[in-house]
């Protein structure tokens, strides 16, 4: 993804391996936040992922991870499985 030189990027997350990092980059891509990524490692290995946005957009991508953790937040007594 090529981006405006001129658009200032900000460091939103750190992922330490790629599959979280394609989770949150779809989360904030579906809320019409842009998004470039660095993948850590080299041509072989990564080891995670940079996720950076727009410097106007930063405040709009914290909300969308802040309001994606709320809701992931377990209940209290809540053991993660269904039917018990």
């Amino acid at each position: 993804m090529r981006h405006n030189s001129r658009q200032q990027w900000v460091l939103l997350y750190s992922t330490p391996n790629v599959m979280e990092g394609n989770i949150i980059v779809d989360l904030l891509r579906s809320a019409g936040v842009k998004v470039f990524v660095r993948t850590l490692g080299h041509v072989y290995v990564t080891w995670g992922m940079e996720i950076l946005v727009p410097q106007d957009q930063l405040e709009q991508a914290q909300q969308v991870l802040a309001e994606a953790k709320e809701a992931r937040e377990p209940e209290e007594g809540d053991n993660g499985h269904y039917g018990e």
